[in-house]
């Protein structure tokens, strides 16, 4: 649901024309639950003054697996969900229950394929296919760049160029660390400094190309590793965890041709720079 406002208003009077037959102790959970945005921000109170012209949008309840982990959309053909940090996204060599992949498979008792990965330590949007032929289809956009997939991150140190794009060539060693070489695949990171403290700053990405571990190797690269990445060279660990988080995804559904676009509010530590973003790079669910 969404409406513009046309006059000085308060975001109750939008959600009561919004849904009418809602009471306001349900519209007020929807605010607690943070389903309802103004323009790109998560609205905190129910009284919040509107002026003309702004933004009301509430989006679906969520709905979470029994392993906690938030579905954000779901058909079909395909579910687009929220990962957690230190969940692997399909199976290893070493690890084949404890996966999102297997969640979801045990959740439908039915097969499920994979689209693309994240990182274990890595947070935020991810999807998986329900079938077969939408697996391929996705992929596809995937390998013609036309799935647009973009990042926030905490890299230490600050950064002499405040935007621009990172380009090498990867390949993984026996140990399964990747680096840049004069041959591999091609890696194409595009980079925005969203803000500074003292010793770290906080980075927008956004893939061109999706290779392993690409933008955690490309800071590296820089010089500039992000917080509590030990594998690519961080020595600080703030926040308890790798401070890397997929936080906006946009495809073409395989089947509608509905152009889809999906964003997950970063973890805390994040908030106050991921509000530097502008609407149109943030993006609306």
């Amino acid at each position: 649901m969404k409406a513009k406002t046309q006059e000085k208003c308060y975001l109750l009077d939008v959600l009561q024309k919004l849904s009418p037959d809602s009471s306001k102790n349900t519209l007020k959970s929807w605010v607690e639950k943070k389903r309802v945005w103004v323009d790109e921000e998560v609205a905190k109170k129910i009284h919040l003054p509107l002026e003309p012209g702004q933004t009301v949008s509430v989006g679906p309840k969520a709905s979470f697996t029994e392993e906690g982990i938030k579905i954000v959309y779901e058909d079909r053909y395909l579910v687009v969900l929220d990962k957690p940090e230190t969940l692997l996204s399909v199976a290893t060599l070493k690890e084949d229950k404890k996966t999102v992949h297997a969640i979801l498979k045990k959740r439908l008792g039915k097969p499920v394929f994979a689209v693309h990965r994240l990182d274990r330590d890595t947070s935020g949007l991810m999807m998986f296919a329900y079938t077969k032929e939408a697996r391929d289809r996705l992929k596809k956009q995937f390998e013609c760049h036309a799935v647009q997939r973009d990042y926030i991150a905490l890299v230490q140190g600050i950064l002499t160029s405040k935007s621009g794009t990172w380009t090498s060539y990867l390949q993984e060693d026996a140990n399964y660390r990747v680096y840049s070489s004069s041959t591999g695949q091609l890696a194409i990171t595009h980079y925005k400094v969203l803000g500074e403290k003292p010793t770290f700053s906080c980075v927008a990405f956004a893939l061109e190309t999706g290779r392993k571990n690409q933008i955690r190797v490309h800071c590296q690269d820089a010089g500039h590793p992000i917080l509590g990445d030990k594998k690519y060279g961080s020595t600080i660990n703030p926040y308890h965890r790798l401070c890397l988080h997929a936080f906006q995804l946009q495809f073409v559904h395989p089947f509608t041709q509905k152009k889809m676009h999906f964003k997950s509010k970063p973890p805390a530590a994040f908030e106050p720079f991921y509000r530097l973003l502008s609407n149109a790079e943030r993006g609306s669910t």
